[in-house]
């Protein structure tokens, strides 16, 4: 479903997404979010707060997504939920975590949160016995868990990207996270339509772009509601498509790498999934062969 507006707001199907802490404890290779190469920083919830309640004057979520990096390493992460749940952004409010920090969250962490989706990879498994914890956790406190199996990812970027007009235009008109999972993404006063228009620019090597020509500030005005709907519909491509690959990165098995190690050298178009590119054309639902199992525990469920 696409963003919409309605009773005054533009309204997003999915969620908006707030990056608790741009580090993270694992080095995934080909990680959307490009948290290996991001030193410690944390969102300040009370910057967060203010930016999502001027917002949420023109925009609703069905949910807020607070992810990373990991958000689990952010000091005050029940803070953080409290304080998007102030806003009135979103109807509910979901942690994406990879899970290995998870026993350490307080009690206060499952009161606070709706919704938890845990990431489980193959570097670092969880024991059947923490899951099984963790779904009584959730069932206990009324919390609706999805815990995703991770065995491959698709790569995502290229430091030396394209200037293929049609090969950026494929990119874009294909990503999932732009078009299907409408990952708005909110940074520093700003709002995006994807994680990559984010990051991308401020970690390639050879000092990437203005971060914010993908981006729209975030701020009060009679024109704002009708700049907003326009910024997240758009059918141009963003600057960042020219480095990105979208959801039609090649599929490789999921492997940490040293931060030394992590840039990607390759040309873009080495990178493509060609007939996977085939295939989102024509469904952009389509599976990205990522995850190999799910095991989901809703809200009252056994």
């Amino acid at each position: 479903m696409s963003v919409r507006l309605a009773d005054g707001k533009v309204v997003n199907p999915e969620g908006v997404e707030v990056n608790a802490s741009l580090q993270c404890n694992m080095r995934c290779q080909s990680c959307a979010h490009l948290s290996p190469l991001y030193r410690r920083e944390n969102a300040d919830p009370a910057e967060i707060h203010d930016t999502l309640s001027v917002l949420a004057r023109s925009y609703h979520a069905s949910y807020a997504k607070i992810m990373g990096g990991e958000p689990l390493l952010h000091p005050d992460v029940v803070g953080l939920i409290e304080a998007v749940r102030a806003t009135g952004i979103s109807d509910t409010i979901l942690v994406a975590t990879n899970g290995t920090l998870l026993h350490r969250a307080p009690e206060r962490f499952w009161e606070a949160v709706d919704s938890l989706e845990i990431s489980v990879y193959p570097s670092r498994t969880l024991a059947p016995e923490e899951v099984e914890r963790y779904r009584a956790l959730a069932r206990d406190h009324g919390v609706s868990l999805l815990v995703n199996y991770y065995g491959h990812f698709r790569a995502v970027y290229s430091e030396s990207g394209t200037d293929a007009p049609g090969l950026v235009r494929d990119v874009f008109d294909t990503c999932k996270l732009a078009h299907f999972w409408n990952s708005h993404t909110v940074y520093d006063g700003w709002l995006y339509r994807c994680p990559q228009s984010v990051f991308m620019p401020r970690q390639l090597r050879d000092g990437g772009w203005d971060p914010h020509v993908d981006g729209l500030r975030i701020e009060e005005g009679p024109d704002f509601l009708e700049r907003l709907h326009r910024f997240l519909t758009g059918a141009d491509p963003l600057r960042a498509c020219r480095n990105c690959l979208g959801s039609v990165g090649k599929l490789h098995p999921h492997q940490e790498r040293p931060r030394a190690g992590w840039q990607v050298t390759e040309r873009l178009e080495e990178l493509v999934d060609y007939p996977f590119l085939e295939v989102c054309k024509d469904d952009i639902t389509a599976d990205d062969g990522c995850v190999e199992r799910s095991l989901s525990a809703p809200v009252g469920g056994a």
